[in-house]
């Protein structure tokens, strides 16, 4: 996931707009005004640690990424097709998101029914 956004603002800004998200709605998600949040993605101000948290559960972001901007090493435990399927998801648009997430439930209950 490493990538060419130097500053905590421009990745904070790439979730944003990977979201399809305007500042407006991004900064109401994050409990915080519109106005700091053009600040912190022009690099004016910094964001506190309780949006880095927030940000980092409500949009899925690894930390490491987001605030040093290195790929964390959270793949220790993870099988190599789950490893694929973890990164093929992030690719995807919500919608298919969701109906890959129905999908899964329904197998798991076509599974769970023949024990």
């Amino acid at each position: 996931m490493v990538d060419n956004f130097p500053s905590v603002g421009e990745r904070i800004k790439s979730i944003r707009k990977q979201h399809k998200l305007t500042q407006i709605e991004f900064a109401q998600s994050l409990d915080i005004s519109q106005g700091t949040l053009s600040e912190i993605e022009s690099g004016k101000a910094k964001p506190s640690f309780d949006v880095l948290v927030l940000l980092s559960d409500m949009y899925l972001v690894d930390m490491n990424w987001l605030i040093i901007n290195r790929e964390a090493e959270l793949r220790v435990g993870l099988q190599k097709d789950e490893l694929f399927l973890l990164e093929n998801y992030r690719k995807l648009e919500q919608i298919a998101k969701d109906e890959l997430l129905d999908y899964t439930n329904l197998k798991l209950l076509r599974f769970q029914r023949k024990e």
